[in-house]
């Protein structure tokens, strides 16, 4: 399990990584068009926006993954080492829950319906940037079940 989640971590570094370089050279290029040539560009625009959308769902799973999502951690430190451990297995079992039902489920029924509906600014459909959901959606799932593994088997070790 740990080899696998070292591999997807490295998987999604790499997909964060490019996507904010690609990212910021439209947005490089749409201040040149802009303020230079006076024809701002729609289309690196666009992109840019839906790029966006895509580095914060696949760079939040991997913060779920890393455990440094927003979390109390002053009021977990005063439990004991029993009862933190239960806190954190029920509060990844309600993250799970979210990302299973909200993102994967919810944003895959979204992105199929939505394949028919172009794009007016690109040439693509609507449900492949919908994608964005479902897939973060999946890599939090992931994420979340690998830090329930850790938790339970910590807890065993208390």
């Amino acid at each position: 399990m740990k080899v696998l989640r070292k591999v997807i971590d490295k998987i999604t570094e790499i997909i964060a990584s490019l996507i904010l370089a690609v990212m910021t050279i439209l947005v490089t290029w749409q201040v040149i068009t802009r303020f230079v040539l006076k024809a701002p560009s729609t289309i690196t625009e666009a992109l840019a926006k839906y790029l966006f959308i895509w580095l914060v769902l696949v760079t939040a799973a991997y913060v779920v993954g890393k455990r440094e999502h927003m979390s109390l951690g002053f009021f977990v430190g005063k439990f004991s080492n029993k009862t933190r451990a239960i806190f954190l297995i029920v509060t990844e079992l309600v993250i799970f829950a979210f990302v299973v039902i909200v993102l994967v489920y919810g944003g895959g029924y979204i992105s199929l319906h939505a394949m028919n509906q172009m794009d007016s600014a690109l040439p693509v459909p609507v449900g492949v940037i919908y994608l964005a959901l479902p897939v973060g959606g999946v890599l939090s799932a992931f994420y979340s079940f690998c830090n329930i593994v850790d938790a339970i088997t910590n807890f065993k070790r208390t």
